[in-house]
């Protein structure tokens, strides 16, 4: 984190001026911070990395999401099944009433059902959070992986 995002963050008492530092924390941090999702070839952040960024400038228990709904569907092909986790998310930020729903997916590996909640969730968090441009160069298509 450079001086001037540290002095951002300090500085930044309104809502827009959170989201800003966010995004900048987000921006110092790549390439870094940066996935790549090898079946659709899109680049995100890590959500760990947003996940952290929200903790530092909001501060915990000032943001926050709600799992709405999760579910497995299956899908049949001649050749194969495949599963798919969905997770709908609500996130929030105190002080604002707008509290914006983000749908997220990952696929089933190997069985493991419990990650692919974990992917579906965080990929929800990150779309939800989008709707305050939180993380917006990704959605810009303005990140490099390294």
């Amino acid at each position: 984190m450079t001086e001037q995002t540290k002095q951002q963050i300090a500085e930044a008492k309104t809502v827009e001026e959170k989201i800003k530092a966010v995004n900048q924390l987000l921006h110092d941090g790549e390439p870094g911070n940066i996935s790549i999702d090898n079946y659709s070839g899109y680049t995100g952040y890590k959500p760990q990395y947003l996940i952290d960024a929200m903790n530092i400038v909001f501060k915990i228990g000032a943001w926050g999401f709600d799992e709405v709904s999760s579910e497995i569907v299956s899908h049949q092909t001649e050749k194969a099944t495949s599963s798919l986790a969905i997770a709908q998310v609500k996130v929030w930020i105190k002080t604002i009433d707008f509290t914006p729903v983000g749908y997220g997916q990952s696929r089933v590996t190997k069985g493991d059902i419990g990650d692919a909640k974990k992917g579906a969730q965080t990929d929800a968090i990150k779309k939800a959070l989008s709707y305050f441009s939180i993380g917006n160069r990704a959605y810009h298509g303005l990140l490099k992986a390294a």
